[in-house]
């Protein structure tokens, strides 16, 4: 019951996603601050998060789709290594400016 409401609410957050990206791909895309030539891929990706959306929204009104919901587990917890990795460069574009702000600063001293 519980694991099923979850995957209802859940089913709504990804409808919403496909919904903006579907619809407002422009405006998304002007908020994340990406630029892109066209938009139609990112409204490609916005129509198959609503398929999947409505799909996990009848997947949590039956019981007998459990390995669903587990299965869906794994790969939304995969997100956060994605965002691992981002901070992993970002902290490596940390470092390259301070090693340039040192090194800059060795130059000018005489």
């Amino acid at each position: 019951m519980r694991t099923r409401r979850s995957f209802f609410w859940f089913s709504f957050w990804v409808l919403g996603c496909g919904l903006a990206l579907a619809l407002f791909s422009r405006l998304m895309l002007d908020m994340a601050g990406i630029t892109v030539s066209s938009d139609i891929m990112v409204r490609v990706f916005g129509a198959v998060l609503l398929s999947m959306g409505v799909s996990y929204l009848v997947a949590a009104r039956r019981p007998s789709f459990a390995p669903l919901y587990l299965a869906s587990v794994y790969t939304r917890f995969s997100a956060p290594l994605i965002v691992a990795f981002t901070a992993v460069d970002a902290l490596g574009a940390l470092w390259t400016a301070l090693a340039l702000r040192r090194d800059q600063a060795a130059l000018s001293i005489p």
